[in-house]
């Protein structure tokens, strides 16, 4: 089951890159704000997990700002897209927004606890943060509004 992420509008730029998973490797692509705040480090160390573990395959948020193409296409071949913010701001949700990707799953750190300039990262909010993003994808309800 693939989600219509197609966003025809973008300018193609960048490489030729064939973004397809290969047999094996998660269908989820996770995004992350990686901000200059804890909560922003926070959100970039619970991808990072996630894609060590093999529940998603991490890849770069800049590149879809930047539309690249190669990068642009991991997201529009995606099954599903997880997107995970430090704060309310939301930039990592609202550049894949703008680049018009609408079928997004949303991680938001502080509503499940985490407080930019108030979580300083510890492998026990690394672990927290992979489990509430693990529990979003199977699709069991806890409170994770997005």
């Amino acid at each position: 089951m693939s989600h219509d992420n197609k966003t025809p509008s973008l300018p193609p730029a960048g490489g030729t890159i064939d973004s397809r998973p290969l047999p094996g490797e998660p269908a989820t692509v996770v995004y992350a704000c990686s901000g200059c705040s804890d909560a922003g480090e926070l959100a970039d160390r619970i991808a990072r997990q996630l894609s060590r573990e093999g529940a998603a395959r991490m890849s770069c948020l800049a590149g879809i700002g930047g539309r690249v193409k190669s990068l642009v296409a991991t997201a529009e071949k995606a099954e599903r897209i997880l997107v995970i913010d430090g704060c309310p701001l939301n930039c990592a949700r609202n550049t894949l927004q703008l680049a018009g990707f609408k079928n997004i799953d949303h991680l938001e750190l502080h509503k499940i606890g985490f407080r930019k300039g108030a979580c300083p990262v510890t492998d026990e909010k690394i672990s927290a943060g992979v489990e509430a993003a693990k529990t979003m994808l199977s699709g069991v309800d806890k409170n994770y509004p997005s």
